[in-house]
């Protein structure tokens, strides 16, 4: 067994964020494993089982794992689709604050010491937080705040967790490859007119194949997806920049100010121009 590959992306006094990439060359089981710290766990790639406390959850893209800090666990690791993963690690002091900070939205998750990990559905909105903290080259305060909106969102979807259905096997053995491709040509060219005819052809299968597959493993349409990265990264740079909305809504793939103030007002429940004035 190849030891894995660990970097640190990003770091500071509250968190460290590492880049994982498993070797495995045959399908193995990881010795006994502790969390010292609590993390959440996205997998850019490929996928691992993680058999926690009487649960093996199935560790996949669409979807974070949460685990606790002191948790024990093992890793089921797969030779035919490697594991890539960004893990956010969020340091003891900073654990101590958040569990205060959210106690009463969510005391069944922090109180409740059988619960050890959970495994989430990751909307778009997180997906694309997690593309923009992996690809951020600016401030440290700028990365910062992105992590911080990273945590907020995944502990707000634990206030209104779902059970997560098994994905098929066929679709899980041949088909993940497939969304992660789509996920990452969609987060990569949101300020483009893409097609669904495009995104099938981009991935090497039918139409008709990648809408249902894409919706089976996502719990989103390829539309809904595209949509949320758009308006997720209109917010920010709304936040963020004095752009003016026109440009904004053209580097977010709208071809009119109209049609992009409507779907952020339908989003966010507010105008993009009252959005900038309350971030002021």
């Amino acid at each position: 067994m190849l030891p894995a590959d660990i970097h640190t992306l990003h770091s500071s006094g509250f968190y460290q964020v590492r880049d994982y990439k498993c070797n495995c060359v045959e399908c193995h089981k990881s010795r006994v494993e502790y969390s010292n710290t609590f993390n959440l766990c996205f997998v850019r790639s490929g996928y691992f089982e993680f058999e926690v406390f009487r649960n093996n959850l199935e560790v996949h893209v669409g979807r974070v794992l949460i685990t606790k800090p002191d948790a024990e666990h093992i890793a089921r690791h797969v030779d035919d689709q490697p594991d890539i993963c960004t893990v956010l690690d969020l340091k003891p002091e900073f654990y101590k604050s958040l569990r205060e900070h959210y106690r009463y939205d969510v005391p069944w998750f922090f109180e409740n010491n059988d619960i050890h990990s959970l495994l989430l559905k990751c909307t778009p909105e997180v997906d694309y937080l997690h593309n923009a903290m992996l690809n951020m080259n600016g401030s440290q305060l700028q990365i910062d705040d992105i992590v911080l909106r990273i945590v907020d969102r995944v502990m707000k979807m634990l206030g209104n967790t779902e059970e997560l259905s098994a994905v098929p096997a066929g679709l899980k053995k041949f088909h993940l490859s497939t969304i992660e491709k789509a996920k990452n040509y969609m987060l990569a060219n949101f300020d483009q007119n893409v097609g669904l005819q495009q995104l099938a052809d981009h991935c090497c299968v039918s139409l008709f194949h990648f809408s249902r597959i894409f919706k089976a493993v996502m719990k989103v349409t390829p539309h809904q997806y595209l949509s949320e990265i758009r308006l997720n990264h209109a917010k920010i740079l709304l936040e963020n920049t004095g752009y003016p909305v026109t440009q904004i809504a053209i580097q977010c793939g709208y071809n009119s100010v109209e049609h992009f103030a409507t779907a952020y007002k339908q989003r966010f429940e507010t105008t993009p121009s009252d959005s900038r004035s309350l971030r002021s």
